[in-house]
């Protein structure tokens, strides 16, 4: 069930892994997370009777979550992994749940407690509450991804830099507590070789363009298995300047650099605020 996905779904795989997660603890009836999507759908004391990961939502499309309770009420719920995401779908999954009988209630779990017009918002740290004192491994275990791979929490190790979701949660994290929760920010990287990258990282805008960005940049070409963490602007001095490197030698339009060096120790939150504080914004 972690591992499903449905082609055709504007969610990627990422976040279609983290719905499955969430369904997971949903379809089992979970107590405490039933309680906290049901209190956002406006049901109260029922538990969830049903689960529908990625369902089609008449001609409207795919939604991410489908929860019916005990009573029939349902509710439609969508799940985001970062901040700025693709919100065109909302409007018609608006329209299609409130032409049921009754009215489907209408959930939005981000990370940022912000809800388009007519969702109710619900955050990451409420599902960490609503699963923290669980003693079930599985829940254990989802939390910890929760904290690291979705909100950047935790310190990165290289290793779990290159294989997981974690730099970039650790980036975006990073960029929401220097420009505020609703900076945009997206993933960035080369395409791997044989597990190494060129970079890889998060490109973010302070108001304007995308117009900077943040993260691992192979220390060599041909590719080494040692990388440095460096920021990089394209028109915005920044204080340490150091040479662009080698591996991004195609980034003609990025003309200003600096770094911290070759990452030898799991890349952490403070690393990234050193960098970010080299910005003259």
């Amino acid at each position: 069930m972690l591992s499903a996905y449905r082609p055709g779904s504007p969610a990627t795989p990422f976040e279609a892994y983290c719905i499955n997660g969430l369904a997971y603890f949903l379809g089992r009836g979970h107590r405490m997370l039933s309680a906290l999507f049901g209190q956002a759908a406006g049901v109260y004391g029922e538990p969830v009777a049903i689960v529908e990961v990625q369902p089609r939502i008449a001609d409207v499309g795919i939604a991410d979550l489908l929860l019916t309770f005990e009573g029939g009420q349902h509710a439609l719920v969508e799940v985001q992994v970062e901040t700025g995401p693709d919100e065109s779908l909302l409007p018609a999954l608006v329209q299609a749940g409130r032409s049921w009988n009754p009215p489907a209630g209408l959930v939005l779990l981000g990370i940022d407690g912000a809800a388009a017009p007519e969702w109710t918002p619900i955050t990451w740290f409420e599902v960490i509450e609503a699963l923290q004192d669980d003693p079930e491994p599985m829940a254990q275990q989802f939390t910890s991804f929760v904290l690291n791979d979705i909100l950047g929490l935790g310190d990165v190790p290289l290793e779990a830099a290159l294989a997981t979701n974690r730099l970039y949660a650790l980036g975006g994290a990073a960029v929401r507590r220097k420009f505020g929760s609703r900076a945009r920010y997206l993933n960035s990287a080369s395409r791997p070789m044989n597990g190494r990258y060129r970079y890889l990282g998060t490109t973010f805008s302070t108001g304007g363009d995308l117009a900077y960005w943040v993260g691992l940049v192979n220390e060599g070409l041909p590719l080494s298995e040692h990388y440095h963490l460096m920021l990089a602007t394209k028109d915005t001095p920044l204080s340490d300047r150091a040479d662009q490197p080698r591996a991004t030698g195609d980034w003609k339009a990025w003309n200003h650099w600096t770094g911290l060096g070759r990452v030898v120790r799991p890349i952490t939150a403070a690393d990234y605020d050193r960098l970010l504080s080299r910005m003259r914004t």
